[in-house]
């Protein structure tokens, strides 16, 4: 339902791994990551969930190197998917 989109929506995991990697602090970065992984699989986003899930596993093993392409591509699967969602309401 659009109740569940929305409220999914408004969780912070996105903004917070954005941060967490502005901020080089690849633990809070990892939370958020899984974080969203999660949201990811239970709303069936399969592109999103498969960049997130390669983040999560960099950020795991507490590495930052290679994160700035991967961030680049989930930022774009996210904020069009976002625009897609919006369009539904």
């Amino acid at each position: 339902s659009s109740d569940v989109c929305s409220s999914d929506l408004s969780d912070q995991s996105y903004a917070e791994l954005k941060q967490g990697l502005a901020d080089k602090d690849a633990e809070k970065a990892f939370r958020a990551a899984h974080t969203l992984k999660g949201i990811c699989l239970n709303l069936g986003f399969s592109q999103l969930t498969e960049d997130v899930v390669n983040i999560t596993e960099f950020l795991r093993a507490g590495k930052l190197e290679g994160t700035d392409e991967l961030f680049s591509k989930i930022q774009t699967t996210y904020e069009n998917t976002v625009a897609e969602i919006k369009k539904l309401d």
